[in-house]
């Protein structure tokens, strides 16, 4: 009966596929379309099983389907397990390009072809499916647009990674045109093993005098494009456009992709990734593959305004001869890139003395390591502490571990006075008390309790000063705190816009955590404090320029004091007589040392007054100086502001000095004297 027949037909197809499964991998290969022409056929049998041409035979069915053989190798099996499933009343999983009628001679224009197939792709199980294309080089004169869930399966690009062997199984998108040869558009599209070619042939002809805008284009305009897949890809020739291109406009997002062992070789520029000051595009991933040959403009591309961060390329080898630009290049505020155990050659980019990775300034938290050769990175470091290649070229640089709190350790704190030393309590709403020392953490450190008292707002502690350090754009503070109040300290600065911002605050735990943060600040009018609305002990307090982990605890020379077993060298400066309007104003160079010599120009009959009377130039509380004397005939005169032994003024003699001790305003007070 036809019944009988078409099982028949099935379980004789079938077995003649499980003897090809029993052949060499090699010859799977060579006869690639065969296995092809047997996939389309059973699947038009499975379809008219499920239409009911055979129904009422289960069993007769089952025996057909299970003929295939289970030890067909995975990368040639009839890419079909469903059929092997009696109860499955699933439609084809792929869509053939072939029925579609590509021809793959390089000659015709198959655009046509392969866009229907793909179309069907889309339409026929409604959330995408697989297109297979057979080898051959397939001539496309416009470009094909792949919708969400759609994806070109190719048979490979070839056995030879420098160019495309037409002979060795390849299947090859070969793009005449001016735009991009390949469009993705939607959710989950994708491309496997293939390769995309900007065609040139026959040379002198059409093809052959125009460039494509770039190989292929993930386009996410005004929409959200996720999860796009890419494996085993071969970009050629694209010397006039961009090989991969990611472009992300008007509100549109591309995240999530995975694109996987992606040769680019020939091109202008190898991959772009953008976003428009409206835009995202992130958190993509590049898996091993590699960048090389010519490549003329840039190899890698990173741009904004928009938020362009967090792509990450691993394992990548990046080592064309030359770029104009850069081999890397990295730019915008929201942009940033990861390269993690990546290769970057350049070997003649020493002639031209370029670099091969330019990051803009306004970049920062870009991460970069693994091997590099050849020239160096340009980069602030210190807004990109993550760069760290392994080279004799250049180097990687972290934050400097020192504490910059002038008494990180609350030494000295008066009850009395509600005074500690090197901090601003600003408000009066606390009560503070230093704990006993069997409440430390760290080493010299003590423990501070804040009480706080449930009325007027914030009561903040900040340092008195912090050292300028213009060369930086980020600082990392913070402090152990522990609480049983929720949200009763956090860290807050003045960003570099001008705004305040604050860390995550304590959760009220009851446990020691340490609240801190590490951002731009305003290098304009810095301002750094802790705001606390709650009780809270407080130990251990941190402050470093630069982006990166806090360190808290002690240094070798620290506010926990030190110890020396060498010589210490003092700061020598010189003092030099004030202006005729105030004769007797003196200003020692503050951050100049301890030691001044007084250079009285020929004219020893002076009188000092006043030291550093301007609040600018003011030297911290505790700071000892020693003024020395060549000649004879200086007056240092006991007053309000230079309070001397027994009221007693000073006058120098050749070789003489005095030593005085800062309070921290315009007073002074002396140590000693040598007449």
């Amino acid at each position: 009966s036809r019944r009988n027949l078409a099982a028949f037909a099935a379980v004789g197809l079938s077995a003649s596929l499980g003897l090809l499964a029993a052949a060499s991998v090699p010859a799977w290969r060579r006869r690639g379309q065969e296995i092809d022409d047997l996939r389309r056929t059973i699947d038009a049998l499975q379809r008219r099983f499920d239409d009911g041409a055979v129904a009422g035979d289960d069993g007769r069915r089952a025996a057909a389907l299970d003929v295939v053989d289970p030890e067909a190798p995975e990368d040639l099996d009839t890419g079909d397990r469903s059929l092997q499933s009696s109860s499955c009343g699933c439609a084809s999983s792929y869509t053939y390009a072939a029925d579609f009628g590509v021809v793959g001679d390089a000659q015709t224009d198959d655009a046509a072809a392969l866009q229907a197939a793909i179309d069907s792709a889309a339409s026929n199980v409604g959330e995408g499916g697989t297109v297979i294309l057979p080898k051959g080089t397939f001539l496309t004169k416009s470009p094909l647009i792949v919708p969400g869930g759609v994806t070109i399966r190719g048979q490979g690009y070839g056995s030879s990674p420098l160019a495309i062997q037409f002979d060795a199984g390849a299947s090859t998108i070969a793009y005449c045109g001016t735009d991009y040869a390949v469009k993705l558009t939607g959710h989950g599209a994708g491309l496997y093993d293939l390769a995309v070619y900007d065609w040139r042939y026959p040379v002198g002809e059409y093809c052959d005098t125009v460039k494509a805008a770039g190989g292929v284009l993930v386009d996410a305009d005004g929409h959200g494009i996720e999860s796009i897949r890419m494996n085993n890809v071969f970009f050629y020739w694209f010397m006039g456009g961009t090989s991969l291109e990611l472009r992300a406009r008007n509100s549109g997002l591309i995240a999530f992709g995975s694109f996987d062992n992606l040769i680019i070789r020939h091109a202008h520029t190898g991959i772009l990734m953008s976003a428009d000051e409206t835009s995202v595009c992130n958190s993509n991933s590049f898996n091993g593959g590699a960048i090389w040959g010519g490549i003329t403009e840039v190899a890698v591309l990173a741009e904004g305004p928009g938020a362009c961060n967090d792509n990450k390329f691993m394992g990548t080898t990046i080592e064309p001869g030359s770029t104009d630009l850069a081999h890397v290049y990295v730019t915008g505020s929201k942009t940033n890139l990861k390269l993690l155990n990546v290769r970057m050659e350049g070997t003649d980019m020493f002639a031209e003395d370029k670099p091969l990775i330019i990051i803009d300034d306004s970049s920062y938290g870009n991460v970069m390591n693994g091997v590099f050769g050849h020239t160096n990175v340009k980069a602030d470091l210190n807004r990109n502490p993550g760069i760290d290649f392994v080279t004799s070229k250049t180097v990687g640089v972290d934050p400097a571990p020192r504490n910059l709190y002038w008494n990180a350790g609350f030494h000295g704190f008066d009850a009395a006075a509600r005074a500690l030393p090197g901090w601003s309590l600003v408000g009066t709403n606390a009560d503070l008390e230093i704990l006993p020392d069997s409440e430390e953490t760290h080493a010299g450190h003590k423990v501070l309790n804040v009480d706080y008292l449930n009325y007027g707002g914030t009561f903040k502690l900040m340092a008195d000063s912090t050292p300028r350090s213009p060369g930086h754009s980020f600082v990392t503070f913070g402090v152990f705190a522990r609480s049983s109040v929720p949200r009763s300290i956090s860290a807050a600065m003045r960003y570099e816009s001008g705004s305040i911002i604050s860390s995550s605050p304590h959760s009220g735990s009851g446990d020691w955590e340490f609240i801190g943060m590490s951002a731009m600040y305003d290098q304009s009018a810095p301002y750094f404090y802790f705001s606390i609305t709650g009780d809270v002990d407080l130990t251990a307090p941190v402050f470093t320029y630069g982006h990166g982990s806090a360190t808290p605890g002690a240094s070798l020379l620290s506010s926990d004091g030190a110890r020396m077993a060498g010589t210490l060298s003092l700061g020598l400066a010189s003092v030099h007589p004030p202006p005729a309007a105030t004769p007797y104003y003196w200003v020692l160079p503050k951050n100049g040392g301890n030691l001044f010599r007084v250079e009285t120009e020929g004219d020893p009959i002076r009188t000092i007054i006043r030291l550093n009377h301007s609040t600018a130039d003011r030297f911290d509380r505790g700071s000892v100086v020693t003024l020395l004397f060549t000649e004879a005939g200086t007056k240092v005169k006991s007053s309000g502001y230079i309070e001397l032994k027994d009221d007693q003024d000073f006058v120098s003699t050749v070789h003489s000095s005095i030593t005085l001790l800062s309070e921290g305003s315009a007073s002074w007070y002396e140590v000693t004297r040598n007449e």
